[in-house]
């Protein structure tokens, strides 16, 4: 079965329907019924508790970049001030975005479906960096952000890179058909990753609901320190500037001073987090918001704008 695909060259600016100049690819869009029902999914086994953070982390990392062959990577819309990737004449601001001003070697092409939909990216390289993964410069993905869900392996009915690892906010990688092992590889990584992040979450849930009645109980809340006020006044000024990455930075840096002089900062990280996309560390930072002012003249409109997000983030039930 042949499908007709667009491919798009960084070097060539090839827009067109497959011909003989352009590199091709006969990958079909990822649906669910383009899934090969003969192939059992692979669920990677939990790794021994000897394994240890970082070990996994940078094996994850050297995997990503010491490659043979490129790696495929999906991804959506992330929040209303990025173009819709999925549209093909946005397809140089996308090239651009990811190259971040710099030089774009690492992208091979992008690829786009009969219908002119963005299928995924070919990359020669992914980096990580820290907690994120990151396609490039500013443009990543924490690993709190896509790691929620089942990791799995499955592979498609057809095409050059069949074999998908789907993760969270729409990110998805796609592996060479000779790369199985690297799939599986991948997958067993990333599911260490994901319980260490559970784990986490469990301990800093129970935390925060501590904190939050002990802050509640207080009959003087404790002040706003100079330094903390440097950092706020900054976030507030890059949010002016529509900077939402260095916005939250900010904001970040004057909680570690002090978690709960504050609130408002998780209110206003909780919008930033949506502007760019991430709405479950968007639910997060408002149900902080809510537990230490549960009587705010803006809690309704905050537990309003998680049930949006729920929905955002495609775990509405």
């Amino acid at each position: 079965m042949t499908h007709s695909v667009f491919s798009v060259l960084l070097m060539a600016a090839c827009l067109a329907a497959p011909s003989a100049g352009c590199a091709q690819a006969q990958d079909p869009p990822v649906r669910a019924d383009n899934r090969d029902p003969s192939f059992v999914p692979y669920v990677p086994m939990p790794m021994p508790a000897t394994a240890s953070f970082k070990e996994v982390r940078d094996d994850l990392a050297a995997l990503l970049r010491e490659r043979k062959r490129p790696v495929g990577v999906r991804f959506g819309r992330r929040g209303p001030a990025q173009p819709d990737f999925n549209r093909l004449e946005n397809a140089h601001q996308l090239i651009e975005l990811i190259k971040g001003g710099g030089t774009g070697d690492n992208i091979v092409r992008l690829q786009y479906d009969k219908q002119k939909q963005f299928e995924y990216i070919l990359l020669k390289a992914v980096a990580v960096v820290d907690e994120r993964i990151e396609l490039g410069p500013g443009f990543a993905f924490p690993f709190r952000d896509v790691l929620e869900g089942p990791i799995t392996v499955t592979r498609l009915k057809d095409g050059a890179y069949p074999f998908v690892i789907q993760l969270q906010n729409q990110l998805s990688f796609r592996f060479d058909a000779k790369d199985l092992g690297d799939a599986k590889r991948m997958a067993d990584d990333l599911e260490f990753l994901r319980r260490h992040y559970a784990g986490l979450e469990e301990g800093r849930a129970a935390q925060s609901e501590t904190l939050a009645a002990q802050y509640r109980a207080l009959k003087t809340k404790p002040p706003v320190s100079e330094a903390q006020r440097r950092f706020i006044v900054q976030a507030n000024a890059y949010n002016q500037m529509k900077n939402y990455e260095q916005a939250l930075e900010h904001y970040q840096k004057a909680l570690d001073l002090e978690p709960l002089s504050y609130p408002a900062a998780y209110f206003n990280m909780a919008l930033l987090s949506a502007q760019l996309g991430r709405y479950r560390a968007a639910m997060a930072y408002m149900k902080q918001y809510l537990l230490l002012e549960p009587e705010a003249k803006d809690a309704r409109s905050g537990q309003d704008k998680i049930y949006e997000w729920e929905i955002m983030a495609g775990s509405s039930r």
